[in-house]
């Protein structure tokens, strides 16, 4: 029989492990801007209050962080596919451990890039991410997102888009959800003389 490690050693492995957890959150808050800050009560409240009833198509949480957000669109649409992406391993896979406890068959939870997820499905697209990010969004919406396919940020609009509506999320710093619709491609000879 193996002896059992010191307790000394086993809080010394303990303090490693979460060293390193928050060096690599810090590390890829540097790479892609932003740390993995999850929405307020108040603000998921506002995002929860400005989706539509019904989508048709898959629901994209991009950027999903811990996974709070996709926890609850899984269970506001039973019936739709919802898949969170995260790229930071460590919120990544708080994440998928939280979608697997939950149970929720209809709810995926995947590290990637979200510049690089398909978004020619998605009926719904919800995000929290900083103003690059999603002026980098707005482009790839308008080529690769369905006409129609409703997009609802907190805080930070689609670079030149107008919102559809705006949801005060009532946090005291004038916060507000905002929410867009795709809209319908420009005929060819538009796109070509633009």
């Amino acid at each position: 029989m193996a002896p059992s490690p010191e307790p000394g050693t086993l809080a010394l492995l303990a303090a490693a492990v979460v060293a390193a957890g928050a060096s690599l959150v810090v590390l890829y808050t540097l790479r892609l801007g932003a740390p993995p800050w999850p929405s307020s009560p108040r603000a998921r409240h506002a995002v929860m209050a400005a989706l539509p009833a019904q989508v048709e198509g898959a629901i994209l949480e991009l950027g999903c962080g811990w996974g709070g957000l996709a926890l609850a669109l899984a269970a506001r649409y039973p019936d739709r596919p919802v898949v969170g992406v995260e790229l930071s391993p460590i919120p990544w896979a708080v994440a998928r451990l939280r979608a697997w406890a939950s149970r929720r068959k209809n709810l995926t939870v995947r590290r990637a890039d979200l510049h690089q997820v398909d978004v020619a499905r998605a009926g719904l697209i919800v995000c929290y991410l900083h103003r690059e990010a999603m002026t980098r969004l707005a482009i790839r919406m308008r080529r690769e997102a369905p006409p129609g396919a409703v997009v609802v940020s907190n805080s930070f609009g689609l670079g030149d888009w107008t919102p559809e509506a705006r949801v005060p999320i009532g946090d005291g710093f004038g916060g507000v959800v905002l929410v867009y619709r795709v809209p319908p491609l420009s005929p060819p000879s538009a796109r070509y003389n633009a």
